[in-house]
């Protein structure tokens, strides 16, 4: 089948209004957590101090419980006889394993148009790591679990198995996709945001140096920005690698990858919740599904602070809104096309059916606005322009988000009718 019927059979399934409603709704709902923010902000039941400490707990409790939890949960409630419902860790990053180097592929494209943007909107020095921060790192926790929701269940992608199967692979997809995405987050973005360091990338978008010397090295930008990572230490990386929700992501995988293990804590015998640690991991999963509305209400206060039109730098705010909502999500889109035409999925993923679902996945959680944890770490780590401008610029990707986002599901889904199953 070729791509042009492809796409058009695509969008004639996709003129069912659940798929366009659930994907518009599906955002409406991550901005309605956000104006509660905003509210209480506005009544003043959220100040600065309030939101810091619900900062804290976000990166110290929820998140942690939250990538915890979704490496090790298994549908509980009685016997389940589909024998795929719950698979082993190891199985499951055999059959999917490029999920776990996609986030490397897709942060460092992010970094890359990020720094272009910088470069193009003639950005502040003191506002490029944030730039490049909300050009890297998506939302792929909340808002994609909605989105590839809606889309199993309007029953746009063809599974044998039935719209059930459809998104439980999903789901898995986007686990994998969680054991090494947060950890680059949580480290990289991390850094960029700081105020002490985010004049480390200058030399990566100016053509002069600090002391306003052309530079008569063109590798000099590259050497400069390794020379000041070795100067931070390497007992000072790996304390800022070792974040709470990075250390919940390597206790989950190692827990995951011994079975024996992670049966203390899920039940995968008969499935009716009797682990005999069950209660404490019930309670961890429980802590974690506050995760999405907390992390919506910093940034929805946030929000709330934005600084008047004349004071936001509308240059690079556009810039980071077109490089995260359309660049780097059609750089994705354009290498999963070529790595499909060139036979690179179907030789990595054997299982014809499950790598439509892949690319799917891999597609959309690079289409996502910047991800509303960058809120919580600006609120920690960063000075009040890194956090007043990332505010302006996921303002403004949460305005464009229902139409962009409608227009890549579009295209995304037609992946699944590239060929026929």
């Amino acid at each position: 089948m070729s791509w042009h019927v492809a796409l058009i059979e695509a969008m004639s399934v996709l003129q069912q209004p659940s798929i366009l409603v659930k994907a518009l709704t599906s955002v409406a709902q991550a901005v309605s957590m956000a104006a509660v923010g905003t509210l209480f902000s506005r009544l003043g039941v959220i100040d600065g101090n309030a939101r810091k400490v619900l900062s804290t707990i976000s990166m110290k409790v929820t998140i942690p419980c939250l990538l915890f939890s979704q490496i090790l949960t298994c549908p509980q409630g009685g016997v389940i006889e589909d024998p795929n419902a719950c698979p082993d860790l190891v199985v499951l990053l055999r059959r999917a394993w490029p999920m776990l180097v996609l986030p490397f592929l897709w942060v460092g494209i992010g970094v890359v148009c990020g720094l272009v943007g910088a470069k193009i909107s003639g950005a502040p020095s003191h506002l490029r790591g944030t730039i490049v921060a909300a050009s890297a790192f998506g939302n792929s926790t909340g808002l994609p679990i909605v989105l590839l929701t809606a889309i199993a269940q309007s029953g746009i992608v063809d599974v044998s198995g039935g719209r059930e199967l459809a998104k439980r692979n999903f789901l898995l997809l986007l686990s994998i996709y969680q054991i090494t995405y947060p950890m680059i987050q949580w480290t990289v973005a991390g850094r960029l945001l700081q105020a002490e360091v985010q004049d480390y990338i200058r030399p990566l978008v100016d053509s002069e140096d600090r002391c306003g010397q052309p530079e008569s090295n063109p590798a000099s930008s590259f050497v400069s920005v390794v020379a000041v990572g070795c100067c931070v230490g390497f007992k000072k990386l790996v304390v800022a690698a070792l974040v709470p929700p990075v250390v919940a992501i390597l206790a989950g995988t190692f827990v995951g990858t011994f079975p024996g293990f992670r049966e203390l804590f899920v039940d995968r015998v008969d499935f009716d919740n009797d682990g005999k640690l069950e209660w404490m991991f019930n309670a961890i999963e429980t802590m974690g599904q506050a995760a999405v509305p907390l992390n919506m209400l910093v940034l929805g206060s946030s929000l709330a602070t934005i600084p008047s039109f004349s004071t936001v730098h509308w240059p690079s705010t556009i810039a980071v809104a077109i490089s995260k909502l359309v660049v780097v999500p059609a750089i994705a889109f354009g290498m999963v096309v070529a790595f499909h035409a060139a036979g690179v999925v179907g030789a990595m993923v054997p299982n014809e059916e499950f790598h439509y679902q892949l690319m799917i996945v891999a597609c959309l959680v690079t289409a996502t606005p910047t991800a509303n944890n960058l809120s919580v770490m600006a609120e920690l780590s960063g000075g009040p322009a890194c956090k007043q401008a990332l505010a302006a610029m996921i303002f403004l990707m949460y305005c464009l988000a229902p139409f962009l986002l409608t227009l890549w599901i579009i295209a995304f889904v037609a992946l699944d009718h590239l060929s026929p199953h």
